[in-house]
C-alpha cells in the first residue's frame, strides 16, 4: 500500500466519523466508495473510525462543558428579572435539568464502584 493510500484511508476514516456515507468520503479523498466499504470490513480501519468518533465526541463534550457554566449563569441571572414569564421559565429550565444530573451523579457513583469491585488492586481505571 503506497503512502497515498494509507493517507486516502486516514482521510476516509476521519470522514466517517463525521458522519459522511462511504460514497461521499470515497470521492472526497479520490476512491471509490466500494473502496472505502472493503476498508471497513477491516478491524483496524473500523477501529479508527471509531476512535475518530470518540475523539470527535470528547471535543462536544468538551465544548458543551464549557458553554454549560456560561449557559446556568444566564438561567440564574433570568431568575432576577423583572418579567415573571422570564423567571418563571429560567426556574422551570433550571429544574428540568436536576433529575438527569442526579441521575448521571448516581450511575457515575456506581460505575465507580463497579470498576473498583472488579479491578485487582481495589481502585477505579481514572
Amino acid at each position: 500500500m503506497s503512502a497515498i493510500d494509507l493517507d486516502a484511508k486516514n482521510r476516509a476514516a476521519l470522514l466517517l466519523a463525521r458522519g459522511l456515507s462511504s460514497d461521499k468520503a470515497g470521492e472526497d479523498v479520490g476512491v471509490s466508495g466500494r473502496t472505502v466499504r472493503r476498508w471497513r470490513e477491516e478491524p483496524g480501519f473500523e477501529a479508527q473510525v471509531q476512535e475518530a468518533r470518540r475523539a470527535i465526541l470528547a471535543e462536544a463534550v468538551a465544548a458543551l462543558g464549557a458553554a454549560a457554566r456560561d449557559a446556568v449563569a444566564t438561567l440564574h441571572a433570568a431568575l432576577s428579572e423583572d418579567s415573571a414569564a422570564v423567571r418563571v421559565r429560567a426556574a422551570a429550565v433550571l429544574l428540568s435539568a436536576l433529575p438527569s444530573l442526579a441521575e448521571f451523579a448516581e450511575l457515575s457513583d456506581r460505575m465507580a464502584a463497579l470498576e473498583a469491585a472488579l479491578s485487582p488492586d481495589g481502585r477505579t481505571a481514572a
